[in-house]
């Protein structure tokens, strides 16, 4: 890991992450704190869980923001690995949106800025915004990063959804022949069920809407993220044209137990858009969680995703937004 113990200008010492339990431990109460828009889901150990999942051939880079003897933010920056480019180096900078930190942030910042433009190949330094507001909006394009990405992520209180509102919507997907099952059903009846998932997976992912290259097909890295150790196929809804595998909408209950839940991807193959087959699935699946006993629902979705519009008609509110921005090295 290259990194410095300080800068000069403003009193801000830079930590290195050593990746110990106490430092996890630091960083998991800083994203809880600063970047989190809900507190209840997921620990430490999930934590380490995708931080191992990075290679090293993105070169990650992690450090503490100390000012004043105070550890008051984080800085990060690597290679994605799901959508590798050499090209392109992300980052985030994450600390309270308050004026005392700025100096502290700024001179971060032009570090991080500095890395990027010094590391071979990197055309393009990409920051991610945990904190969509105007003030992060402001520090960054005051840098001279324009704004690539807006996602909203939204929430729903199950106790408030009611599946029978949207039966209009059954009755078109049904007309046209479609069932819904769950993966653990059809685990039972498809020994080749892994492989029908991750080409559906991958044929509703290019559909969505992103301000990077295209996740490449790598079956090893896909496995990894997302059928983990607390994966629960009983949480994969499938929508069936026959025996196609034509749309899906999958939730992660996180590590822990706990009354919230994730939505991980809904989408449908392109030719099968605009037959209500999201909207079903989704009604579908948000009864059966509820009927499971989770209380809540959450999501991320960009601001252009028709999927949106449908969480929102579904009765999901918006309780945060999130920035991707870019600089041009």
């Amino acid at each position: 890991m290259v990194s410095r113990p300080s800068l000069n200008k403003t009193g801000l010492k830079i930590i290195p992450f050593s990746s110990s339990d106490e430092d996890y431990e630091i960083l998991y109460k800083l994203e809880q704190s600063i970047d989190y828009h809900v507190k209840d889901f997921g620990s430490i150990e999930l934590l380490k869980y995708h931080a191992s999942l990075i290679p090293e051939k993105c070169k990650p880079i992690n450090n503490f923001l100390e000012l004043d003897n105070k550890i008051f933010g984080y800085g990060y920056t690597a290679h994605q690995s799901w959508a590798f480019d050499e090209t392109l180096l992300d980052s985030n900078l994450s600390f309270p949106c308050e004026e005392r930190y700025l100096a502290s942030a700024q001179e971060y910042l032009e570090y991080q800025i500095n890395h990027a433009r010094n590391s071979s190949g990197v055309e393009t330094f990409r920051a991610w915004l945990f904190q969509g507001n105007d003030f992060m909006i402001d520090f960054y394009t005051k840098n001279g990063f324009e704004i690539s990405q807006v996602e909203f992520v939204s929430i729903i209180d199950l106790k408030d959804f009611d599946e029978s509102k949207f039966q209009d919507s059954f009755k078109k997907f049904n007309s046209n022949g479609f069932e819904i099952n769950t993966l653990k059903g059809l685990q039972a009846i498809n020994e080749d069920w892994e492989s029908e998932l991750y080409d559906l997976w991958h044929g509703v992912e290019v559909d969505v809407p992103t301000d990077v290259v295209e996740p490449q097909k790598n079956i090893e890295e896909w496995r990894a993220h997302h059928l983990t150790p607390w994966f629960k196929p009983e949480d994969f809804y499938i929508a069936l044209d026959g025996n196609k595998w034509v749309a899906l909408s999958t939730y992660s209950r996180g590590d822990i137990e706990s009354e919230v839940i994730s939505t991980e991807l809904t989408g449908v193959l392109p030719e099968y858009r605009r037959k209500s087959i999201c909207t079903a699935l989704k009604v579908f699946a948000l009864s059966d969680i509820k009927k499971k006993g989770f209380k809540k629902v959450f999501t991320g979705n960009e601001e252009n995703n028709p999927m949106f519009q449908i969480n929102l008609m579904l009765g999901f509110k918006k309780i945060a937004t999130e920035i991707g921005c870019k600089l041009k090295l």
